[in-house]
């Protein structure tokens, strides 16, 4: 095997593992600066499409055929930047898509863990207590089946309408799981 095959088995791997690695902990996460909106061109997924890209077309031209090192590595930055423009029209089209396009607050509050503050009961409101990137919120709730759920008890928000959180305990969801 050639010093340029290794190259590009050695870019799609590297490829590889720099998506799984984007899948799994977010674009957000690899940004130094988190108060710009990410960029839809120099960001990791994008990194991750031009070098399996690269490799997965440079391997099977270097290995099977006759074209000059030059031709190869030529094709190989041409099919790149197909995988980036792929990847940018993927990017721009769900994952980076304008804030208007995104859930509101009571689609992404749903299975929030929470503790009562103020016991709820079947004819009056409470009001629980969660985390939300960083910060304490109180809001008022009702019980998903009216039954009575004393102060300190777990509960799972089920959703938001209204301002008013409707919950579950956490024990009744723990048995369902």
């Amino acid at each position: 095997m050639s010093a340029l095959s290794i190259a590009f088995v050695a870019a799609f791997i590297a490829g590889l593992v720099l998506a799984v690695f984007a899948m799994l902990h977010g674009v957000e996460y690899t940004r130094p600066n988190r108060s710009r909106a990410p960029s839809p061109i120099f960001n990791l997924p994008t990194v991750a499409a031009f070098a399996v890209g690269f490799g997965a077309a440079g391997y099977p031209l270097s290995s099977r055929t006759g074209l000059p090192t030059w031709g190869t590595v030529l094709i190989a930055i041409a099919v790149g930047a197909l995988a980036i423009g792929g990847m940018i029209t993927l990017l721009a089209k769900w994952a980076l898509r304008d804030v208007s396009d995104s859930l509101g607050e009571e689609q992404e509050i749903q299975g929030q863990l929470a503790v009562v503050t103020t016991a709820i009961t079947p004819q009056s409101k409470g009001e629980i207590a969660y985390e939300q990137l960083g910060a304490t919120m109180k809001v008022p709730a009702r019980s998903l089946n009216e039954a009575m759920i004393p102060a300190g008890t777990d509960v799972v928000i089920d959703r938001i309408e209204d301002g008013t959180a409707f919950v579950e305990e956490w024990a009744s969801v723990e048995q369902r799981l």
